[in-house]
């Protein structure tokens, strides 16, 4: 028994010397000699012949003495070990992609329109009086963003200058204070989280920066600690084989639906599918679809009652109907949807920029549904999304 194991494990080794020795030699057998090619071809068929014919006495030795001709006929391999880790790599990283572009692709909530049930980027004001943590240090800080994704900001002038604007969607989540500096050709660019930028509020930071206002290098704009928006995973490969199904939360692009910025990815609930009429009567929360008030999933129940979605999270404040658009009578808060047509709407209804707004999303457009909350780990909601 032990003999047929032995004789087992040493033809296999030596096939696999044999295969590797193979490639180690295709690589470099365009700049070998002929006769260097007609000699490792002939050991390479004896080490053949010598597995064909199970002849195990000699084939260690043979296997040793061909690998030692083969490392003198080929020219060295710097950076042996650096490279063989490379290949490593770069075959990693193709099969990561790979498996981002056609199964779970990841994606960051950068506004507040789906809250509570995900959280974009948002912001606490840190008062003067306030000290900071171990964690908040630099260096220490990172580890701190790590586990709770949050990172205590201090965003100050870095040249002195004049407000020009403030502008939004330049990155999403955030509005960005535009300041010109004679020191350079181009202005310098701020972003501030969209949840501390109260408009009510009469010392809000963009009436504290309004354009044409003088600013010096050092003086600060805003400090305070910002959380990371929920980072979720995108299934895309699911719709190839099911239709988008009513109360999954949707990724779609922007590209070519008039009113949005293009080339962008928004997140939403979907709450209408083709053929569907819906719509959100006045002073009534449900979301109405088909004549009825949609109960199923359970989602839009909580959404229309007030449901808080997980233990300490605030309640969901029903859906609300589109204030009319300026200058015009149309509500925007009834749908026939056309055979390739979508709606789209956030659970957060009172602030959520969605298909109230501008219509419908076509089927073109749809990515898959978010499915998995995986960051921050410290996260209430991590977890399969509802």
């Amino acid at each position: 028994m032990f003999t047929h194991i032995y004789r087992f494990l040493t033809l296999r080794k030596a096939r696999k010397a044999l295969n590797s020795m193979r490639g180690d030699y295709r690589l470099y057998a365009d700049i070998l000699s002929v006769e260097v090619r007609n000699s490792l071809e002939e050991r390479f068929t004896d080490i053949k012949q010598a597995i064909r014919e199970r002849e195990i006495e000699d084939l260690p030795n043979l296997i040793k003495t061909v690998q030692n001709e083969v490392q003198e006929a080929l020219p060295p391999r710097r950076f042996g070990i650096a490279a063989e880790w490379f290949d490593i790599l770069v075959s990693a990283l193709a099969v990561a992609f790979c498996f981002r572009a056609y199964f779970y692709e990841p994606f960051r909530i950068p506004t507040g329109s789906m809250q509570p049930t995900l959280y974009g980027i948002h912001a606490e004001t840190w008062s003067d009086d306030r000290k900071a943590g171990t964690f908040d240090a630099p260096g220490l800080s990172v580890l701190k963003w790590l586990v709770t994704g949050e990172t205590l900001t201090d965003i100050t002038i870095q040249n002195s200058g004049v407000v020009i604007e403030w502008r939004n969607n330049l990155l999403p989540g955030y509005a960005t204070l535009i300041v010109s500096s004679p020191l350079k050709r181009t202005p310098d660019l701020y972003h501030i989280p969209d949840s501390v930028i109260d408009f009510s509020s009469p010392d809000n930071l963009v009436h504290r920066y309004p354009p044409g206002k003088g600013v010096s290098r050092g003086q600060r704009i805003w400090r305070g600690v910002i959380t990371s928006g929920d980072f979720v995973f995108v299934n895309r490969w699911i719709w190839n084989f099911r239709h988008p199904r009513l109360g999954e939360t949707i990724v779609f692009s922007t590209h070519n639906i008039e009113g949005l910025p293009d080339n962008q990815h928004y997140i939403k609930r979907l709450c209408g599918r083709p053929g569907d009429f819906v719509e959100i009567k006045p002073n009534d929360k449900h979301l109405w679809v088909n004549g009825e008030p949609r109960m199923q999933p359970s989602r839009f129940a909580d959404i229309a009652q007030g449901f808080p979605p997980w233990d300490g999270a605030p309640s969901y404040a029903g859906y609300q109907a589109a204030p009319p658009s300026p200058g015009t009578s149309q509500t925007f808060n009834t749908w026939n949807l056309g055979p390739t047509e979508y709606l789209a709407l956030g659970d957060n209804s009172e602030n959520s920029l969605d298909s109230r707004y501008w219509g419908a999303v076509p089927e073109r457009n749809l990515l898959g549904p978010a499915t998995f909350i995986h960051w921050p780990f410290t996260s209430p909601r991590w977890g399969h999304i509802r």
